[in-house]
């Protein structure tokens, strides 16, 4: 028979230890369950932030490509980006984002900026927190330093300056270009074939080009203009019955690169094809002069063609098409004057045809003496000093004086009807030849209007200082010799 005062067996194992009902053990293993879940989640499964791969490398974080989308997610199962925010440093947000598994920028960042990615991640249930901050740069645009709008140089070529070293350029034109760089890759040609070029054009040609790593920069265009075509005229083209001194002249619209040469590139020959022997000058930086040795053969006709490629201008125009031009010379005529006998002898065909007295100029206003032909000819012509005004010493004008046929700058042969003193020094240098033009005087001989019109443009003129040993035989003063001197 058992104590009455016994305690119940249950109470008396509860309180001793001695057993758990079923549903203590199951809370107690689903405790134990939990804190090792919890403790081996923190423990062994992956938790963090993933990081675009340019913001992992020291070198490329400081030269990203900001055109490149920048992509940020979680690392682990649950893992969510609390808080994402790309900023310029100093400046405005510019992408942002919460509670989001991964990120992605929409919009490409800017070349040449500063920027700061700020990252909170989280697992919540694990009660995990981690925070990342990376600062990094965007590649710069290097400074254009030439001109983005050029003339195509002779040779056809552009160049290209940077303030810092450039990759890869490629051009793309109405023409295929060239890229040459110098070894500082900062100095660039893009050269053409000039043959493909058109004259006188404006046409853009488009650039792409990439920072040295290979990051491709915004596209840039050149305007490039073309030099104009060269323009060459010849103005003694058709004239008939010129002077065998007469020299060919070529007036080209602009100055030419290597002038020097210019003359050995054009055809100076007669009708029948001969060549023609001379000498090239120039006069000023446009205009080229051929003067024949000793003098072109009379009654000939002259041919000039100059081709396109004889000559380019310092733009690096062309002519468009070849220039010719023909002209014809007259009889042997030429020119003799004698300062000492105050004489002007004509010559046609080796004869002494005529002997006019002239006055020549005084001795402080001395005639030129050497060889000549006559640039220039007019029926009447204002004559008046050089370098003086009105009122001052050695000044002065004459109007409407006749038959000026221009010889040397401004010496001349011309009638003079204010004198009758022809044998005498008596001018400013010109030589003064009688005219019954404007002159009341009688049985004044007209030498000056003679002269006007037997001669013509290229005539030869020789002024002598004093005459050779023998003299010629003269006819008379004012007349007419025969052809055949007896």
């Amino acid at each position: 028979m058992s104590d009455p005062k016994a305690p119940p067996p249950n109470d008396l194992a509860t309180s001793k230890g001695w057993g758990l009902k079923p549903r203590h053990w199951i809370l107690m293993g689903l405790t134990v369950l939990s804190v090792a879940g919890f403790w081996l989640g923190r423990v062994s499964l992956p938790f963090g932030i993933q990081l675009p791969q340019p913001l992992k490398s020291e070198e490329t974080r400081h030269a990203m490509d900001p055109q490149e989308r920048l992509v940020i997610e979680g690392i682990g199962f649950g893992t969510i980006l609390s808080q994402i925010e790309i900023r310029e440093i100093d400046g405005p947000v510019v992408a942002e984002a919460l509670k989001v598994s991964s990120f992605e920028t929409k919009t490409p960042l800017d070349f040449g900026k500063r920027y700061r990615l700020s990252v909170e991640a989280e697992r919540p249930w694990l009660g995990q927190k981690t925070h990342q901050e990376v600062d990094f740069e965007t590649a710069r645009i290097p400074a254009i330093e030439s001109p983005l709008r050029q003339a195509l140089a002779p040779g056809g070529s552009l160049t290209l300056d940077f303030s810092e070293p450039v990759g890869r350029i490629t051009a793309k034109g109405p023409f295929d270009l060239q890229t040459k760089s110098d070894e500082s890759r900062r100095h660039f040609s893009l050269l053409s074939k000039s043959e493909e070029v058109t004259q006188g054009q404006t046409f853009t040609v488009g650039l792409d080009w990439e920072t040295m790593n290979g990051i491709a920069l915004p596209p840039f265009t050149l305007e490039v203009t073309t030099a104009p075509a060269l323009g060459a005229s010849i103005p003694m083209n058709s004239q008939k019955n010129l002077g065998i001194a007469m020299p060919i002249q070529i007036d080209f619209s602009e100055p030419l690169e290597a002038r020097e040469k210019v003359g050995e590139s054009i055809k100076v020959t007669t009708e029948q094809g001969q060549a023609l022997s001379g000498k090239w000058v120039w006069f000023g930086k446009q205009h080229l002069q051929f003067r024949p040795e000793p003098f072109w053969p009379a009654h000939t006709t002259i041919k000039v063609r100059v081709d396109p490629k004889a000559a380019r201008s310092v733009q690096g125009g062309v002519l468009a098409q070849p220039i010719e031009a023909s002209f014809s010379t007259g009889p042997d005529r030429r020119i003799e004057v004698y300062l000492d006998r105050q004489r002007v002898e004509i010559y046609e065909n080796g004869d002494l045809i005529k002997t006019m007295k002239a006055s020549t100029g005084k001795q402080k206003t001395p005639t030129v003496t050497g060889s000549f032909y006559i640039y220039a000819r007019f029926p009447t012509k204002t004559m008046k000093s050089t370098g003086l005004k009105p009122g001052e010493k050695g000044y002065y004008e004459v109007k409407d004086v006749p038959y000026a046929q221009y010889f040397h700058e401004g010496y001349a042969f011309h009638g003079a009807f204010w004198h009758n003193n022809f044998g005498h020094p008596a001018s400013h240098g010109c030589v003064n030849l009688a005219t019954q033009k404007k002159n009341s005087r009688k049985g004044v001989n007209e030498d000056a209007g003679w002269l006007y019109h037997w001669a013509s443009l290229g005539v030869p003129v020789t002024v002598h200082g004093t005459s050779p040993p023998k003299d010629p035989v003269m006819a008379g003063d004012g007349e007419s010799l025969p052809l055949t001197p007896p």
